[in-house]
């Protein structure tokens, strides 16, 4: 666990309480947590070093999924999809987009590249 000794975590668990926030040690001195903030509702998985790792915060909106990670990997056997208003993907390095078969842009406006040097085939 964490070294703490029953009092401490009892002493923690009744503060925990009164803020209307609960906790819960994990492996590796993560911590999971879950607390009211606001009207919103906030469940949150946090480092050893106290960084936010994963975040949900339940809103009236509906819930908000924030991830900090070295990696992020998405796994479907059939489909990735991906709905919304406005999609954005922006990287410091290199993006790639890469398929088996066949890879396909639509769009009812203008479709644009822009680019230092852009190279077709």
């Amino acid at each position: 666990m964490s070294g703490k000794s029953e009092e401490d975590l009892e002493l923690e668990h009744q503060t925990d309480e009164t803020s209307d926030r609960r906790e819960i040690y994990l492996r590796e001195g993560r911590t999971l947590s879950v607390e009211h903030s606001g009207p919103d509702e906030l469940v949150e998985i946090r480092s050893s070093s106290g960084q936010v790792e994963l975040r949900i915060k339940l809103t009236e909106e509906g819930p908000v999924l924030q991830v900090e990670s070295a990696r992020l990997q998405l796994k479907a056997s059939e489909a990735v999809e991906i709905a919304s208003k406005r999609d954005e993907i922006r990287a410091t390095e290199t993006v790639q987009v890469a398929s088996d078969n066949e890879v396909k842009v639509d769009a009812e406006g203008e479709a644009r590249v822009n680019g230092k040097m852009s190279y077709l085939n």
